[in-house]
């Protein structure tokens, strides 16, 4: 961290599920300067609301966040706690909604694979749902791939139940004040790009990018394009407090 770096401009990202902060390493690197990074552990936390207070307890006064996935629902659990807090956010690839039906089902079969012992069939099932298959100029899939292997059992068991139990945000959206971008891949699920374009009416200040050629994980899969975004984002969010 250079000793330059104004406190007023750390920005806290949060990994989604599955994710390690390798999801964000384009993008911490990219930002700095005049950026500072700053990331908390919350993977011992059982709940979406546990992740945002750990997140409150060991950040900075005032911070920006970047959260991908269920990054995102920690982000918006984070502004519904302490909104003055934060003087921007990057929201990619998430919703403001609770958990849907064939969501939860999808969960369940998922740890019921795990614990029966397929655990690098869900691997490879997971990759594929996440990655594109139209960006295969860079090397993504490997690294998520990586990603998840690197979680134990219980880590992604307990990432699935804060997922599934997380609170629907809708009535939130109204009171978020600060400005906000969010970032899509175009060849993610209908219920994340749905997902984002309702967050993008209901809140005042904000802009929306679908990046094309990309699957739920633009940060990895079009991390230039992310990190350009990201980069001018924050710059003039900062310019705007004062």
């Amino acid at each position: 961290m250079s000793s330059e770096v104004n406190i007023n401009k750390s920005v806290v990202f949060i990994p989604g599920a599955l994710c390690s902060d390798e999801i964000f390493a384009d993008q911490i690197s990219g930002i700095s300067p005049p950026f500072n990074a700053v990331l908390i552990d919350t993977s011992q936390t059982k709940t979406i609301t546990e992740m945002a207070n750990t997140i409150l307890a060991q950040a900075p006064d005032n911070f920006s966040l970047v959260g991908i996935s269920m990054g995102g629902y920690v982000v918006l659990e984070v502004l519904r706690i302490a909104p003055d807090r934060v003087w921007g956010v990057v929201l990619i690839s998430t919703s403001a909604r609770a958990e849907m039906p064939d969501q939860a089902e999808e969960r369940k079969r998922w740890i019921d694979r795990i614990e029966s012992g397929q655990y690098e069939d869900f691997v490879d099932e997971i990759v594929d749902d996440c990655i594109s298959g139209k960006g295969k100029l860079n090397n993504a899939r490997e690294r998520f791939h990586e990603m998840v292997n690197a979680h134990s059992i219980e880590t992604i068991s307990r990432q699935m139940s804060a997922c599934a139990m997380r609170p629907d945000f809708q009535k939130n959206l109204k009171d978020i004040k600060c400005p906000l971008l969010l970032i899509g891949g175009s060849d993610d699920s209908e219920f994340f790009l749905n997902g984002l374009k309702e967050i993008s009416v209901k809140v005042i200040d904000s802009e929306i990018l679908i990046l094309p050629n990309c699957g739920h994980l633009p940060t990895i899969e079009s991390p230039i394009r992310t990190t350009n975004a990201i980069k001018k984002f924050l710059v003039k969010a900062e310019k705007s407090l004062s």
